[in-house]
């Protein structure tokens, strides 16, 4: 689903990785683990467009998504969303949260405005939330809350890959296996995938089908 060629990032003379070769298959969770600051995070900047690669390509089903040459295809990289590990980063604070998910779909064009209501309900049903949440404003909501409303925000663009950022690395262990085992069920069952970025390495090893273990410059595939 995702192809990841030859790929390069530099920030000033700072090489982040280089050559980097990645694959994404429809319906896995594919971890990425190495130290902090080592590109993990840039990686999943680039695949969401944020920020242009120096060399290289990423495909999305075997066509070109963008390239160092090439503008990032925003209509098709819809379909690839990430939940940062700050929840509350991703929202307003002085919106409403239901405002917000409104804004999103008619932003997007994503529902017609007669069935905003019924399309945002499903989607908070699908991360255990009651829609009594959407009249809260965001530091009247717990973190795991938060978690789940980011990770719903992205749901509502039906993505094809959901990349956690150390997503659930604030949260205690409790929330963070009840948030891990909704997106694996959300995703999985309909043929989506997971990126799931951390430093945690028996996270990763217990959770996902193929791990590439970042290293200086490059990523390594590491059997299971």
């Amino acid at each position: 689903m995702i192809r990841i060629e030859h790929l390069q990032k530099r920030f000033g003379g700072r090489l982040i990785f280089d050559d980097l070769n990645m694959e994404i298959a429809p319906g896995q969770i594919v971890g990425l683990y190495g130290a902090s600051g080592i590109g993990k995070s840039t990686l999943a900047k680039l695949l969401c467009g944020v920020l242009k690669p120096d060399s290289g390509s990423v495909y999305l089903d075997d066509r070109l998504l963008y390239s160092a040459d090439t503008p990032y295809d925003r209509k098709r990289g819809i379909q690839i969303q990430m939940v940062y590990q700050q929840p509350y980063s991703s929202l307003d604070g002085s919106q409403k949260l239901g405002n917000g998910f409104r804004e999103l779909i008619r932003y997007h064009a994503l529902a017609p405005r007669r069935e905003e209501t019924r399309r945002i309900n499903d989607t908070l049903a699908q991360v255990g939330l009651e829609p009594g949440i959407l009249e809260h404003l965001p530091h009247q909501i717990s973190g795991g809350e938060a978690q789940r409303v980011a990770i719903a925000r992205c749901l509502l663009f039906q993505p094809r890959l959901l990349i956690l950022d150390e997503a659930t690395s604030m949260l205690d262990v409790s929330t963070q296996a009840n948030v891990i085992a909704l997106v694996k069920r959300v995703m999985l069952d309909r043929g989506g995938s997971v990126l799931l970025i951390s430093h945690d390495r028996e996270l990763v090893n217990y959770l996902c089908h193929q791990i590439y273990l970042f290293d200086q410059f490059v990523a390594k595939e590491k059997e299971r």
